[in-house]
């Protein structure tokens, strides 16, 4: 496995410490028709500030269709390289891929980063999932998937067609194999939202970024009071020096 080094990673993965990096991935819409391609965004940094950092190219991108297929794609090919406006007006790198779903139903596309490693801090791989609806309502709840053995985060509620101040629902799991996968109890998970420009005015930190846990089943529950992109990130401490974490990207949509 590639070896990434960030010279800020020791900030990044104190589970305590507010402003906390995290990996974002975004199709430029949330809901998409058949055959219609889709742009996906892969960067990092810190989403309620919209400061970001230099993001590693991903060692994995997978899809799961409506069917719980899974189809690959090769990182070496079909990943390109952009730059984006990064923290004091320094050009960071960012990832883009394309996908265009040959079905209707929910398609989920996994990322999964390099481990990350810096030399004072721990090392750490990231799984993120976002959902692209596509016309139906089907398989949005993908669980089965035997290439993720980091923790991830299922939605136990609908990840799109949310409204600013709902409810949500998530599960935190560790996959075995492609039948067998298990909960995870008592890990904390993080809730941010995404600001696609820095705010003029930061609030405190305790409004930045929420914190809740899951319970013996694995579950947590939030409420999403705007609308927007939202990250929920679940922290798992292995053995020393070795932290994995799971984020999911919800949509909410603006109340009419």
């Amino acid at each position: 496995m590639r070896l990434f080094t960030f010279a800020t990673l020791a900030s990044l993965l104190v589970a305590a410490t507010s402003f906390a990096h995290y990996n974002m991935l975004f199709p430029d819409k949330p809901w998409a028709t058949k055959g219609e391609k889709v742009t996906f965004t892969y960067q990092y940094g810190h989403p309620y500030e919209h400061e970001l950092s230099d993001a590693p190219m991903p060692s994995l991108v997978r899809v799961v269709n409506p069917r719980g297929e899974t189809l690959a794609i090769d990182v070496d090919k079909n990943l390109k390289a952009i730059k984006k406006d990064g923290a004091d007006g320094k050009k960071v790198t960012a990832w883009q891929f394309t996908f265009t779903p040959e079905q209707r139903g929910d398609f989920t596309v996994f990322l999964k980063t390099p481990r990350i490693k810096h030399e004072k801090g721990p090392e750490v791989v990231d799984v993120v999932r976002v959902v692209l609806h596509v016309q139906t309502q089907n398989g949005w709840d993908q669980a089965k998937l035997p290439f993720l053995l980091e923790p991830d985060i299922v939605p136990q509620t609908r990840p799109y067609g949310l409204l600013a101040g709902m409810v949500f629902k998530g599960q935190v799991v560790r996959h075995a194999n492609v039948d067998d996968f298990k909960y995870v109890s008592g890990l904390p998970v993080e809730i941010e939202k995404y600001n696609e420009k820095p705010p003029k005015k930061l609030p405190p930190d305790e409004l930045i970024t929420f914190k809740t846990k899951t319970d013996r089943h694995g579950y947590f529950v939030t409420t999403l009071p705007e609308p927007g992109w939202w990250g929920m990130t679940a922290i798992k401490r292995g053995a020393e020096n070795h932290i994995e974490r799971a984020t999911l990207w919800v949509h909410v949509n603006e109340k009419k």
